[in-house]
Parts: C-alpha cells; sequence; structure tokens
C-alpha cells in the first residue's frame, strides 16, 4: 500500500513537472515574435534597438535579414509574424508575382533614402536619373560618358529578393531591366567592400551604409525617397502592436543608425 501510494505520488510530481514546461513553453512562443524581410530595417532600425525594444515591451523579436521580397513570402505562408520592408506595399507584392488580398498593412517606421556611392577616387560628382538609368541598363559602360576617366563602369546591384534593387528599378529605370552583366551582391556590405577596393565601381543604397563605409564618395544624384516599414496581415496583434509603437517612438529613434 505505501508502496502504490508512491508510485502514484510520482505520476502526480512527473505530470505536475510537464504540465509547468509546457506552460513555460507557451509563454516564451507567445512572446516571441518573427520579423522577416529587408536588411535595411535589420540592420540600420532592428538590432540597433533590439535590446532596448524588448525591455521596454517585455515582447522577444527574432529577425531573419532575409531581404524584403522573401520576408513578404513568409508573411504570406505564415512562417513569419511580420515582414520588414524597404520598399512600397504594392511595389512588393508586385515583385513578388502574388496580388495582396487587401488584408495587409504598411506601418511606417523610418524614412530613407537611396544614394549613390563610387571609389573616393573617382572625380564623376553629379548624375541625373538618365545617366543612372543608362549605367544600370547597360546603356552608358565608360565613365568618360558621364565626366569621368576613360574606364569601363563596374556596376554593383543589390539581390533580386531585394526591396532597394525594387526601388532603383522603378524609381529610375521605369521598370527596364539590368543590364546582364551587372554584378549582383548579397550583402551591403559586400558592395561597400567592391566600391572601396574598385576606382571604376558604383553602387546604390541606404544612405545610413554608405556612412559607414570608407575609402567611398557620395555622388549626387535626384533624391531616392522610401519609408521602412513593418507589415502585418490584417491588424497588429497587441505583442506587435507594442513593438511598432516603440519603434515609432523618438526614443527608438535615437537608436537608429
Amino acid at each position: 500500500m505505501i508502496l502504490r501510494e508512491g508510485k502514484q505520488s510520482l505520476r502526480a510530481k512527473a505530470a505536475g513537472m510537464v504540465l509547468l514546461l509546457m506552460a513555460f513553453a507557451g509563454s516564451s512562443i507567445a512572446g516571441s515574435l518573427v520579423l522577416s524581410g529587408s536588411s535595411t530595417m535589420q540592420k540600420r532600425i532592428l538590432e540597433p534597438a533590439q535590446q532596448a525594444l524588448e525591455k521596454k515591451t517585455g515582447v522577444a523579436i527574432e529577425i531573419k535579414g532575409a531581404e524584403t521580397i522573401r520576408g513578404i513570402k513568409d508573411l504570406m505562408a505564415g512562417t513569419a509574424d511580420a515582414a520588414i520592408s524597404d520598399c512600397p506595399l504594392a511595389l512588393a507584392f508586385q515583385e513578388t508575382g502574388a496580388p495582396s488580398e487587401g488584408t495587409y498593412r504598411e506601418h511606417v517606421i523610418a524614412q530613407d533614402q537611396i544614394v549613390a556611392i563610387v571609389n573616393a577616387h573617382n572625380r564623376v560628382k553629379k548624375l541625373t536619373r538618365e545617366q543612372l538609368a543608362g549605367i544600370h541598363s547597360g546603356k552608358i559602360t565608360n565613365w568618360k560618358e558621364v565626366g569621368g576617366a576613360d574606364e569601363p563602369i563596374a556596376v554593383v546591384i543589390p539581390p533580386p529578393s531585394s526591396g532597394t534593387r525594387a526601388v532603383i528599378q522603378d524609381s529610375l529605370m521605369d521598370g527596364a531591366a539590368f543590364a546582364a552583366n551587372d554584378y549582383v551582391t548579397v550583402t551591403d556590405r559586400e558592395a561597400l567592400d567592391i566600391v572601396e577596393k574598385s576606382p571604376i565601381a558604383i553602387a546604390l543604397l541606404s544612405e545610413g551604409f554608405a556612412r559607414s563605409g570608407k575609402g567611398l564618395k557620395v555622388v549626387s544624384i535626384p533624391p531616392v525617397k522610401r519609408q521602412l516599414c513593418i507589415i502585418t496581415k490584417n491588424e497588429p496583434t497587441e505583442d506587435m502592436k507594442k513593438v511598432i509603437e516603440f519603434l515609432q517612438s523618438k526614443a527608438a529613434k535615437k537608436l537608429f543608425r
């Protein structure tokens, strides 16, 4: 009888431990949000503010820098709680090849501008919209055509999944295709490294990244502005609202790069 009661007691304790672990696991999942997409949002907004955000809101976030188009697809597939985007929502849906169902919400976090960078030794100081379009489409292939040295132009462009690439193509190239020999990077850091080392290279990227490079020069171009956003399906959950509201606050903006 004593032995039987002992076994029952052990079973009860084991069951209690299982329930306790399940409760902890459930609370951890509920407090963790997956934000997938723009590397610009990841590096300039979310990572610099993450520690303060989690402390202030009590909501943990997981950041997947998969580029904007991939982030939209993750949101559609339900593998992300929100997409982080650096291009307009309509353009992002156009790039994914899937129409918006009218249920997606765009929450603006910050304003950004795309700038043109060249090597510090490049003597070109200004480029027009038409010149940028010609350079990226392959119609202009030598720096002497735009006031530079008699050298070929090495064009560095973001990957197909990038919102920056979509904005460049839409805002500067009227939807024209990039030249087949343009060099496609994987990350913005790679673009910076190439332009720093090559006197013939040019790249377009977020102004925040351009400031972080050495041996670079920002060339004057017509303004290419965009909004950095969090995109949710339907209205955001309570936890997502906390994240969005914090990132829109003055305190958070002081942390952005």
